[in-house]
């Protein structure tokens, strides 16, 4: 008897693939290495910012107590100078835009409103704008600069290169291993002979991935259980995430469940309530995850950017972040009534309060065709038969 529960669909399936994985360790890397990674320890500033009084115009320094019309300028300080002095009544400095102050109690009077004669400063205007950025009004030393979690941008890295910090906690990359077997694919530099095709999936995965800043161990091998299970025992010792491209539906051939098993993994799904998709494994051992994707490359597409994009934002440490987004249809969407969930591949432009999306053609999900400008994914009821042009629906950017 078969006791196997029930196939999820996909709110099942992200919620088990999140209770399953948790983040990985940490590591400090340098700046250069740190855009897009996941900081997992909070920055504080070690020191002011800015660290001294400078001036925020190019202009002269007096004093603000000093209401001459006429200065005297007695001294230059440029950007990178330190030359700290009092100043007497009745004289001025010339000064920068990210000059040091040289004193405190100044003003800087910008460039346009003075005319200079060689060392005689006439003011035409006057405000009581000082025209100084402040010692520590932008940081103070001991504040927070950057909370954890956070994933790190260019301007994240500028701000911890100002402040003199050089190697945020972060957390590791995952280490992946992908597996694509199969006796009817070549190398897509190859000619396939009658009865073959090319590979796509080593390409598309590897692409998924790299937009995550992950670089896979790839392997092709053909339909041979042996090879297959020498690679999983040998790679996968030191692996955080196992996919497989290819045998995991219920074929004379496919033996990605019982590859996955022999090497210690519990099968938590062999299929799902999806398309395309449906005959997707989800395993564990211990924190190792393990994703048998189905062949065909469309399904690739979706489980990637559903199943397996969930656990790497859990990998991450960064928490759950809303998945689904409201768009509106550009056209008639005929979904055909399956009684699945399905996941219509879409172009979205999101250049609009709300996004509009329109649904792209598909035949198969070995169909490739949509792939060329999907950046998105409609979510379709299972048994709904026809979307009108207008509707509300919801969506996966991608």
């Amino acid at each position: 008897m078969n006791h196997e529960p029930p196939a999820p669909g996909a709110t099942e399936l992200i919620e088990l693939i999140q209770k399953s994985c948790a983040p990985l360790d940490t590591e400090n890397v340098s700046l250069a290495d740190a855009l897009d990674r996941v900081l997992r320890e909070p920055v504080c500033a070690t020191e002011d910012q800015p660290a001294f009084d400078r001036s925020a115009v190019d202009g002269h320094a007096v004093r603000c107590d000093d209401h001459s019309t006429v200065f005297r300028v007695v001294d230059e300080i440029r950007a990178g100078d330190w030359k700290p002095q009092p100043l007497q009544t009745g004289n001025a400095i010339r000064i920068a835009t990210g000059g040091a102050l040289p004193a405190p109690a100044l003003q800087v009077i910008m460039k346009e409103d003075t005319v200079l004669e060689g060392d005689s400063l006439q003011v035409l205007r006057r405000t009581p704008e000082r025209h100084i950025r402040f010692c520590g009004e932008d940081i103070s030393r001991g504040q927070i600069l950057v909370a954890a979690p956070t994933r790190l941008t260019a301007g994240t890295l500028a701000l911890f290169a100002s402040s003199g910090f050089n190697t945020p906690c972060v957390t590791r990359l995952p280490r992946v291993i992908h597996i694509v077997t199969g006796n009817e694919i070549v190398a897509p530099d190859q000619t396939p002979s009658p009865g073959q095709i090319r590979d796509s999936n080593t390409t598309l995965v590897r692409a998924f991935l790299q937009t995550h800043g992950i670089v896979p161990q790839q392997f092709r091998v053909p339909e041979d259980e042996a090879a297959t299970e020498t690679i999983l025992r040998t790679q996968t010792a030191t692996a955080d995430l196992v996919l497989i491209s290819g045998g995991a539906s219920v074929g004379k051939h496919d033996f990605t469940r019982s590859l996955l098993e022999r090497v210690g993994f519990e099968i938590l799904v062999s299929k799902t309530a999806t398309r395309p998709g449906k005959p997707l494994i989800f395993a564990h051992r211990g924190p190792v995850i393990a994703f048998g994707l189905p062949g065909n490359p469309l399904a690739h597409f979706v489980c990637l950017n559903l199943f397996v994009r969930t656990a790497l934002g859990k990998f991450s440490g960064l928490p759950p972040s809303p998945l689904w987004r409201r768009g509106v249809l550009t056209t008639d969407l005929e979904a055909g009534g399956n009684a699945r969930e399905t996941f219509w591949p879409a172009f979205a432009r999101e250049d609009f309060a709300d996004p509009l999306l329109m649904p792209l053609r598909w035949s198969s999900s070995g169909d490739l065709t949509a792939l060329a400008t999907a950046n998105a994914l409609i979510r379709v009821a299972d048994n709904a038969s026809s979307l009108a042009k207008g509707t509300t629906v919801a969506f996966l950017s991608i």
